[in-house]
């Protein structure tokens, strides 16, 4: 009760200061969102432009005692558009910032880089043909398989990616984070374009050197030395139906708020040959994952928009069952997610639904799991608070449901 109440207290504290009336002093507010941007000529076709934002998250766990706080997100990211022809991309930040992994003195830190900032995204990017080809090279997050690979972390309709941590597929969309890549993305090349409403992403990438331990299942033994498992390969095709997604940044939208009728069908893949040893260094296996998705954003009328997602994952790590990968798809297998939410455009509500179901080999059951959350839209996406329970089960025999409340507060510029 005594964490309720305190639960309670915080939303009214966060919730109270928005709404009351839009004046001050007698004076209109004005919230519109201005772009931090910085013209390099007069017309505004070369430009450098800063986005901020920081998300901040109050967590209860019914594994754990007590309140958590933490800074899920935390990032700047610059980019240019120095000619027609050219773009330079710039990402930076730190992400899951609590009290367990502060660091007393940064300066001397060592084991722990969860308290520095860290860089996501360096590329550059030529157009061969504007619009529609484009070639590029960097840290990269131009992903196949899906997209929600692909997501945004400004414009969620959830408050995070899919698997919040209670079922066993932890944030599986990212279907190789922590096996190949840093964080989400890849060192590599990358092209991508549209052809009318068609649009895709393809690259080839340098894997993170990852040597895991030899034994009678396949692990990781990607070593940068030796051309072991040096290159991965990864797509993502989609087709809008209505209105045309931007693919000037690989950032893919999570809702639009009723402001553009999108209906958009996807197909990815990633393909890592030869990533897995088994038992010995000369018997070698390959990773290979493909997802199918299709999304919806539209409104309904002047009060109301949907928005809906299905997707269907497929992993596979070499032949053998009971892989672990060690990152936070834990094995081969298969997963089935959807959520759906709907946003009373006059209220700036969205309540919404999530759902996941893993069939994955390393375990003897089923993992699941169900959530449902709410967002206040202050100011749009640029400001924001989202309120979300989920309920989840792993697959072993006899697990028991960990239900976990996050509240979050999300500001980007």
């Amino acid at each position: 009760m005594k964490n309720q109440s305190f639960l309670l207290l915080i939303v009214l504290m966060l919730i109270c200061p928005f709404m009351g009336n839009s004046q001050e002093d007698g004076k209109d507010v004005d919230h519109s969102y201005k772009p931090l941007k910085i013209n390099l000529n007069e017309d505004g076709s070369k430009y450098l432009r800063f986005i901020t934002w920081h998300q901040m998250w109050l967590e209860a766990n019914s594994n754990q005692k007590g309140l958590r706080h933490s800074i899920r997100r935390s990032r700047v990211l610059a980019f240019a558009q120095i000619s027609p022809r050219f773009l330079i991309l710039t990402h930076f930040g730190l992400n899951s910032l609590g009290a367990g992994n502060l660091t007393a003195n940064p300066n001397s830190q060592t084991a722990n880089n969860r308290s520095l900032l860290f860089l996501h995204d360096a590329w550059a990017e030529f157009a061969i043909e504007p619009g529609k080809l484009h070639i590029g090279t960097g840290l990269h997050y131009w992903n196949g398989i899906s997209r929600l690979s692909n997501q945004s972390t400004l414009n969620m309709m959830t408050l995070d990616n899919p698997g919040a941590g209670n079922a066993d597929a932890r944030l599986f969309p990212w279907n190789n984070i922590t096996t190949s890549d840093q964080f989400a993305r890849h060192l590599g090349i990358y092209a991508k374009g549209s052809l009318g409403n068609f649009s895709y992403r393809l690259a080839a990438n340098n894997a993170r050197t990852n040597i895991g331990t030899l034994g009678p299942n396949p692990s990781f033994q990607v070593d940068n030395i030796s051309g072991a498992g040096l290159w991965n390969f990864a797509g993502y095709f989609k087709y809008d139906i209505f209105d045309k997604e931007s693919d000037k940044l690989p950032y893919l939208v999570g809702t639009y708020l009723g402001k553009k009728k999108v209906l958009s069908l996807g197909a990815g893949f990633f393909h890592h040959p030869d990533a897995l040893a088994v038992g010995d260094l000369e018997t070698r296996e390959s990773v290979s994952h493909f997802a199918m998705d299709a999304f919806y954003d539209a409104p309904v009328n002047e009060n109301i928009a949907i928005n809906a997602l299905g997707a269907y994952y497929n992993y596979k790590y070499g032949d053998t069952d009971g892989f672990n990968s060690g990152g936070l798809v834990p094995s081969s297998g298969s997963i089935l997610h959807g959520q759906v939410g709907v946003l009373f455009r006059k209220a700036n509500l969205m309540p919404y639904l999530t759902f996941n179901s893993q069939n994955l080999d390393a375990t003897p059951e089923n993992s699941s799991e169900f959530g449902f959350g709410l967002n206040y839209f202050i100011n749009g996406h640029f400001a924001k608070i989202t309120a979300e329970f989920t309920s989840g089960t792993k697959g072993a025999i006899g697990a028991e449901a960990t239900n976990i409340f996050r509240l979050q507060t999300h500001i980007f510029l």
